[in-house]
């Protein structure tokens, strides 16, 4: 009976028409955001009538995909008769209460028509700039307007270039007194210019009535208040007390100011408690107003200059817009709001948009920021009235958020925003995390169950599952022990197995990702490290390569059009122009050389290949030549490629860098990742690092408090020392503030140490810790044997490529005979040849740089097009791969470090040896060969590799060769070699 009201009552909520829920992390929100998706489909909706808005392009772009591929596995299911296996099937039918005959009739369908139409899942930023471009004439905003990052650097030129000497004399006096850096109090302007100017206007208290007394005038009546309290306690004070001393002396506000416990606890204090003051209460309670009159005076000061400056900085900034052609997010959003405080009427607004909205879900809802939810609160308001007949299949409302992840609070969201948009909604909790292992679920439960006061421990969806450890280390004396620990965990974590590629550290700022991929490296250059600068497409060698090309390209014309113009007379550059042209260009050649893996000498190469592509044709052709004449195509420089396309000018190729914000494509970013709290929100990593804020801990910085009244800025208090002890009106506002930011600090926490799926590894000090607020103990579980599949111990082996290419080492030809096997140029025929190197270069791509068939493929094609066609090297490929599928290969692999194109040099001959594998017992040496002939000379040559490990190792390692050959069959495609002699 329990279990089908439990049944009953988890449909009545999956069918609830206007639906909140609170998603823990990890409790599986976006599975539960395309249910919601797919049964309203089964409902009737029209798919694009459904408005999904997520904050984030990857996960618009998951919702997406998450939809199709249910839709499909639920169609596939149906027609093989596996429907109750499908978890999608039992959704439906157990908790939305479908029938299945209801299902399998509608199926195909829903299917198609979902194929067929255009659903509106995108982010919250994309749907604004898709209303404002329908709408952009009536907010005064070119139909042609792009989005970019509006470059905050030449705003801030331009508002402070646009000031007089003397003007620029009273920022600086403004900053220094009141302890203002100039980039904070220009951050400041900055954000107050994304709030509508009405708002600020009256949250800066335009319509507060001004302070008419001047200081002398506050300070003289404050003296002669104190004068009286004096008079009065030296008369009734036999002995000399500081009390005499405090009244005769601190006579300004200021002074009081900074020392008050006489005034503030007057009949309580030690040196006052026992004499009767009743008499002058009246005139201690003035002497606070007074005050409180001098610090609202200040602040009128204060906020009257930026109420100057923040008009005048956002004339900067609208410069800047119309210099740039184009709009950041925050200009959009801020647009929307112009545009929907007009009121436009409702059937014209969606004519515009091109079909009414009659459903919405929206993801992470308390990240939304104050404005962002009044431009949506009309739509959210239409849905939720009208005729309340209307039933789910015609209108709904479905919002999913978790305030404990509310973290970005420094870029305006505001998690009270959940609460106000969830008022007056069915409200389910999701009980399961998915994503964790029981002990690291457990541990979160115990941990912040003390943090918050709703708190609803997650539960591990399967009762009897066990596994995963928590590791809180023993806190370190100091900041500079926090990266030897670090470390040390991390090596602990590879040493027993863990794949690198899915070990994650979290730091508190860049900078500290920066020092600890630093130290790392230092201990262990052989580990791969990714951050945030690094895992930037424009941080790709590709990249950097094909713009300082590109930079060399637009320096030549430069070059070549003012020695035209020197003839003609018009003498445009001096000669000291043209010197440093000439001085660009020299560095630019070294710089592409050395990118390119070429000595300085050799840029004579450099300036022919660079030379002979066609500038005049399109960015996005010359981009092409560049990647083909430097024989770099793959998927960092093909999404490059991309981005090009876009462009109309080389210029815009190269301005790029500084208004794209582009990740390199994931297979290019392997490694151990090292990234920010704030930056790994959404994401989840199987072994968790978390490290302390590297320094001190960070204080609340801020020096202005806003004041809310529900939903609306109210008013903005200038922060003053001790003003809160004579302002209550201002204390108040001190405590929500103080209260949001110590929130957000648990917050932070919560989600850091939830990104964890098997295991979490705490790193902190004992003092300044980030950690205090958490109360956290000693408690370090062992570190299981992590059994990796062998796709993943290939990747785990980091190989450390010596000897990538060794064509000249400069002019060291004398010193170096490179090894030549004259006999095989002689007797092969060149496809033979370069199908055998082609062979080779793709074991040495795989194994070396973990690439992908795709990405191997367009290299060899690249380096043997010229000699072999495409169906050869997908050939060589599908041979290649094959190979390495081999269970005997395999074998061989098993748990060893990968080393490719290792050299060495033996009486002044150069010697490279395919690969190396090797663990701590033993080293396999392989070499690949693609023919058969001279198998004798083969081993031989294999025996002089053995022969120089031996020497090398001694009898710390077990020494065996095998010669691979790809081509044979599968039993016979592995050779062993024995040493034949004992060494």
């Amino acid at each position: 009976m329990q279990h089908t009201q439990i049944k009953q009552d988890q449909t009545k909520l999956a069918q609830a028409q206007f639906l909140a829920l609170k998603a823990s992390a990890g409790s599986g929100k976006t599975f539960n955001l395309a249910l919601r998706f797919i049964y309203l489909l089964f409902c009737g909706a029209n798919p694009h009538q459904i408005l999904t808005l997520t904050f984030t392009k990857k996960a618009s772009n998951e919702m997406r995909h998450r939809i199709y591929e249910y839709l499909r596995s639920l169609k596939q299911s149906i027609a093989d008769n596996t429907y109750q296996n499908n978890i999608i099937y039992q959704d439906l039918c157990e908790k939305r209460g479908l029938s299945y005959q209801f299902i399998s009739q509608n199926i195909n369908k829903i299917y198609a028509e979902f194929m067929q139409t255009n659903p509106r899942i995108t982010t919250i930023d994309a749907f604004f700039h898709n209303v404002l471009k329908k709408f952009c004439w009536y907010v005064g905003v070119s139909a042609y307007f792009e989005i970019g990052n509006v470059d905050l650097g030449a705003i801030n030129e331009r508002f402070l270039g646009s000031f007089s000497t003397e003007d620029m004399d009273k920022i600086v006096r403004f900053c220094f007194f009141n302890r203002i850096k100039i980039m904070d109090f220009l951050r400041f302007l900055s954000s107050l210019c994304a709030f509508p100017a009405r708002d600020i206007k009256h949250a800066l208290g335009e319509d507060l009535e001004s302070i008419n007394l001047s200081y002398e005038d506050i300070d003289s009546a404050i003296k002669e208040r104190m004068n009286r309290i004096y008079e009065h306690i030296d008369s009734i004070m036999s002995e000399t007390k500081r009390a005499k001393t405090y009244f005769a002396q601190k006579i300004t506000a200021q002074s009081i100011a900074q020392s008050s416990s006489y005034l503030l606890k007057w009949s309580t204090h030690n040196e006052l408690k026992n004499y009767k003051l009743d008499t002058l209460d009246q005139t201690r309670n003035e002497i606070l107003s007074l005050i409180k009159i001098y610090y609202v005076k200040k602040e009128q000061e204060v906020l009257s200059l930026i109420k100057n400056y923040i008009v005048r900085y956002d004339k900067s900034k609208q410069a800047q817009i119309r210099s740039q052609s184009f709009l950041d997010y925050n200009d959009v959003t801020l647009k929307n709001y112009e545009l929907f405080m007009r009121n436009i009427d409702r059937d014209f607004f969606y004519f515009r948009l091109d079909d009414k909205i009659t459903h919405i879900l929206l993801d992470e809802f308390q990240d939304t920021s104050i404005m962002q939810f009044q431009i949506l609160k009309p739509i959210i308001d239409e849905i939720k009235s009208g005729d309340s007949r209307k039933k789910i299949d015609e209108k709904s409302l479905f919002v999913v958020g978790d305030e404990k992840q509310s973290i970005y609070g420094f870029r305006g969201s505001f998690s009270a925003v959940f609460k106000e948009a969830t008022k007056g909604l069915t409200q389910e909790n999701l009980p399961y995390n998915f994503r964790s292992k029981p002990r690291v679920i457990e541990f979160n439960n115990r941990l912040f169950k003390e943090c918050y006061k709703d708190y609803i421990p997650s539960k591990s969806p399967d009762e009897n599952a066990q596994g995963g450890y928590v590791r809180v280390l023993k806190a370190v004396q100091d900041s500079e022990s926090l990266g030897a620990q670090v470390y040390t965990e991390l090596e602990a974590l590879v040493q027993n197995g863990a794949d690198e590629n899915q070990i994650a550290i979290l730091v508190f700022k860049n900078n500290d990702a920066t020092l600890l991929k630093d130290y790392i490296n230092e201990q262990n250059p052989r580990i791969s490290i990714v951050t945030e600068a690094s895992s930037s497409l424009f941080a790709k060698k590709e990249v950097v390569l094909i713009l300082n090309a590109l930079r060399y390209i637009s320096l030549l014309k430069l070059q070549a059009d003012s020695k035209n113009s020197n003839k003609d007379s018009k003498n445009t550059k001096t000669s000291a122009d043209m010197c440093e042209i000439s001085n660009a260009l020299r560095l630019y050649e070294k710089q592409i050389g050395k990118l390119w893996g070429r000595a300085y000498i050799e840029s004579a190469e450099v300036v022919a290949r660079i030379s002979a592509i066609d500038i005049a044709s399109s960015p996005a052709n010359v981009v092409l030549s560049m990647i083909e004449t430097f024989n770099i195509a793959n998927s960092v420089s093909l999404r490059f490629l991309e981005l090009a396309s876009e462009c109309k000018s080389i210029n815009e190729v190269l301005d790029l860098e500084s208004k794209a914000q582009c990740n390199a494509p994931a297979q290019s970013n392997k490694g151990v990742k090292i990234m920010t709290i704030h930056k790994s929100k959404g994401l989840e990593f199987e072994y968790l690092i978390v490290c302390d804020r590297i320094g001190g801990t960070k204080g609340d910085m801020d020096k202005f408090i806003y004041e809310y009244d529900k939903l609306n800025i109210s008013r903005i208090y200038y922060k003053s020392k001790a003003r809160e002890s004579f302002d209550e009106e201002y204390n108040k506002a001190l405590q929500e503030h103080k209260k949001r930011y110590e929130q957000e600090k648990y917050n932070v926490l919560y989600v850091a140490f939830t990104r964890a799926r098997y295991g979490l590894s705490v790193i902190r000090k004992e003092k300044s810790s980030e950690f205090e607020i958490l109360n956290l103990s000693e408690e370090i579980d062992a570190l299981p044997r992590f059994e990796a599949s062998f796709q993943q111990d290939l990747q785990m082996s980091k190989p450390i490529n010596v000897l990538q290419s060794m064509q000249h080492f400069g002019r060291q030809n004398d010193f170096i005979r490179q090894e030549r096997h004259s006999s095989v140029l002689e007797s092969a025929k060149w496809h033979n040849i370069h199908f055998g190197e082609a062979i080779h270069s793709a074991f040495e791509l795989y194994f070396s740089f973990g690439l992908d068939r795709e990405d191997i493929g367009h290299i060899l094609f690249n380096r043997y097009g010229f000699g072999l066609d495409r169906e050869h090297i997908k050939e060589v490929i599908n041979i290649v791969f094959a190979c390495i599928n081999n269970p005997r290969f395999a074998a061989l692999m098993k748990n060893k470090k990968i080393l490719c194109e290792v050299g060495y040099i033996v009486q002044s001959c150069l010697y490279r040896i395919d690969a190396l594998l090797q663990d701590e017992k033993e080293c396999f040496v392989l070499d690949y060969k693609s023919g058969t002939r001279e198998q004798e000379a083969q081993e031989a040559q294999v025996r002089n590799y053995m022969r120089f490990l031996v020497s090398f190792y001694g009898e710390s390692k077990k020494i065996r060769g095998f010669i691979i050959y790809p081509l044979k069959k599968q039993d016979e495609q592995i050779l062993e070699v024995s040493l034949g002699e004992k060494v």
